[in-house]
């Protein structure tokens, strides 16, 4: 039986029509800028444990009884870092481990990460008198003082409850002596005085000065909150758009699908009709061609007499 091309013609295009993938929603173009983060370093004072290597150098700090100063600092470096992070603030620490890191080195690791503002977390020391206290920030160019001031004045209220006495800021041009940047060096307390150095074991009294140092470099820097606010404005908007896309998607997809089942549906159809046009067809009965009967006159016969 053959049967006409049509119908294998839509039978192609019903197999072409269910292997088509389904439609996507076209990604719209983002209609936000991400802006970049404030950049701001730690440095964690000193650094470092002897080892078996006698060339490896190491540097605890102010040691009292088995309370080292590196420690302290470290762990301070990591409160203040939590609350940056917080802020949206990039945070580049000069060390996360205990580890001694040269004072050039640190400086060039600041350098290299493109930081707006430096505090460099100490806690002080006075051999001789453990009656001395208070906390000091020093800074080592006038261009930094306004920085130093600010942090101090966090501190000072943040130490304030803890009656700490603030020493105020001063110059210390030997420290950093190759920052370009404002930069601050925080001594929050004396661990060579006996009640400070029961403070500095308190983990409220470190985050009383993490907090200070925080809102130093917030007062210091309006910067910070307004990048903070960008970053947040930002992220909205990219939540927003990829929401919008994901339901835009959905309904693409819905629609692209009911319409590929439409025309598959309407394509079997017209070609179940066409089949059963074209079977019907070929099965009826062929009909022969007529043929006209032609009549014929008899003739008589006519006897002729001789």
């Amino acid at each position: 039986m053959r049967l006409p091309r049509l119908p294998v013609v839509l039978a192609a295009g019903v197999v072409l029509l269910t292997s088509m993938p389904t439609a996507r929603a076209a990604a719209a173009e983002p209609s936000f800028v991400m802006p970049s983060p404030y950049v701001i370093a730690i440095d964690p004072g000193h650094g470092g444990s002897p080892t078996s290597d006698p060339t490896q150098l190491w540097d605890p700090g102010v040691v009292v009884g088995t309370v080292m100063e590196k420690d302290i600092t470290l762990d301070l470096a990591f409160r203040l870092r939590a609350l940056l992070v917080k802020e949206r603030v990039k945070v580049v620490l000069t060390r996360t481990t205990d580890e001694y890191v040269e004072i050039s080195e640190r400086w060039n690791r600041v350098h290299a990460s493109a930081a707006r503002l430096f505090v460099s977390l100490h806690v002080n020391a006075f051999n001789g008198d453990p009656a001395i206290d208070g906390a000091t920030v020093f800074y080592p160019k006038p261009d930094s003082l306004s920085f130093a001031q600010a942090i101090d004045a966090g501190l000072a209220q943040t130490l304030r409850g803890y009656q700490v006495p603030d020493d105020g800021v001063a110059a210390k041009p030997e420290l950093w002596v190759r920052s370009d940047i404002p930069t601050a060096t925080v001594e929050p307390g004396y661990l060579t005085n006996p009640r400070e150095a029961a403070l500095l074991s308190q983990a409220a009294f470190r985050d009383a000065i993490a907090m200070g140092v925080f809102q130093g470099m917030l007062a210091a820097d309006p910067q910070i909150e307004q990048v903070r606010q960008q970053i947040v404005r930002a992220e909205a908007a990219a939540a927003a758009q990829h929401r919008a896309e994901l339901a835009s998607g959905a309904d693409a997809a819905g629609t692209a699908t009911a319409t590929r089942w439409g025309l598959i549906l309407g394509g079997i159809v017209v070609l179940w009709v066409v089949m059963r046009i074209a079977i019907r067809r070929q099965m009826s009965p062929s009909q022969l061609p007529q043929y006209r009967r032609r009549s014929y006159r008899r003739r008589r016969a006519v006897s002729r007499r001789s």
